[in-house]
């Protein structure tokens, strides 16, 4: 793999793939196989292996050493980031998953975050758009057509969560506090303003992905990447 000077590479990794006896935790570290362990579900843990093992092999490419010696630091919030004898080229990475589907965002120098979502009709949009958007937010869902306020509801969420990990701030950012576009069209995903400021927010710059079926997906970082690959991991 070359090293994603001024681009983003984005892996989409199918998390119910089927894997050899053992494949989903061979690369991992004690720490994360500890972690696989904690998950109440069988497939819970088989998910959380098989993408720690594929983020593992992705990074291994881009810095040249064996996946299984891939070590990770955490920022305050929780966000890893390669330890820094293993990066002295700033690679940049982060990793989102939901139901089947993970995907891993690479790239370097500039703050990375990358969020993917299944879109449920059972879901409670109105409420859930009442607790964690901004007013500006709500009223955008509220003025799209009905048929496109769910749509509207998971690109606004995956948008915000994608600002909130290239932050690396978590929910320790109040989520009320900044607004994205709520416009589900791809070519209108933006961060609008934080705290009613508009410019504040022109650094940011936002790509919603398509990866098929019934998923939203956005990739947010703190400058612009015009080139964007899309790779399936196998």
């Amino acid at each position: 793999m070359t090293f994603p000077a001024g681009r983003v590479d984005l892996w989409c990794v199918n998390l119910d793939e089927p894997a050899g006896a053992g494949a989903e935790t061979k690369l991992l570290s004690a720490d994360e196989i500890l972690r696989a362990g904690r998950f109440h579900f069988e497939k819970d843990r088989l998910h959380f292996g098989r993408c720690r093992s594929a983020l593992r092999q992705v990074l291994a490419g881009y810095i040249q050493i064996p996946a299984a010696e891939v070590r990770f630091e955490y920022l305050t919030g929780g966000k890893p980031h390669l330890a820094a004898e293993q990066n002295p080229r700033s690679l940049q990475f982060n990793v989102s998953h939901s139901a089947g589907v993970a995907l891993i965002a690479v790239g370097s120098e500039h703050r990375l975050g990358v969020d993917i979502e299944r879109i449920r009709g059972d879901v409670d949009t109105i409420s859930l758009a009442e607790r964690f958007f901004s007013l500006r937010e709500r009223a955008g869902l509220q003025a799209l057509p009905e048929h496109l306020r769910v749509p509207g509801f998971f690109a606004c969420w995956t948008r915000k969560e994608a600002f909130l990990k290239a932050t690396g701030d978590g929910f320790s950012f109040p989520l009320a506090d900044f607004s994205v576009s709520t416009d589900p069209a791809l070519q209108h995903s933006r961060l609008e303003e934080i705290q009613g400021n508009a410019r504040t927010g022109e650094q940011w710059y936002f790509a919603d992905v398509g990866v098929g079926g019934d998923y939203r997906a956005t990739v947010a970082g703190d400058a612009s990447f015009s080139i964007m690959n899309t790779y399936a991991w196998n």
